[in-house]
């Protein structure tokens, strides 16, 4: 298969604990749920991309903080999406999660930030 959409799936599904109270840099997470996922560009084979809620809790256990001009200059753009929800104990939230190594999480409040996997990273820098 593409590594295009295999990147991410193949590092989330090693996850092996409890969805519940994963930490992660939002505090304790649960509650996961995958509304939708498969999304984006036929041509991409976005299709294939499915997530389950554990390794969306591996993606929330690794991730960090980055800007958009990091996400940019680390991360390769990925076409293929998920979505669904968790809950802290703040409420609820909306995430989106991309198939090479970026997220985004939205708050009640709207408030929108943006995530990366770091064992996704892939600089272009000396290409």
């Amino acid at each position: 298969m593409d590594r295009r959409i295999l990147g991410l799936s193949l590092l989330l599904a090693t996850a092996t604990t409890s969805a519940e109270s994963i930490p992660s840099l939002i505090g304790p997470v649960s509650d996961i749920v995958v509304i939708e996922d498969g999304l984006g560009p036929e041509q991409e084979n976005c299709q294939s991309f499915k997530v389950n809620e554990a390794m969306v809790a591996d993606f929330l256990r690794h991730a960090l903080l980055i800007t958009h001009r990091q996400e940019h200059d680390w991360y390769l753009y990925g076409p293929c999406q998920a979505h669904g929800t968790f809950s802290t104990r703040y409420g609820e939230w909306h995430w989106q999660l991309l198939n090479l190594g970026t997220a985004r999480i939205t708050a009640i409040t709207g408030e929108t930030f943006v995530l990366g996997d770091p064992r996704e990273e892939s600089s272009l820098e000396g290409n």
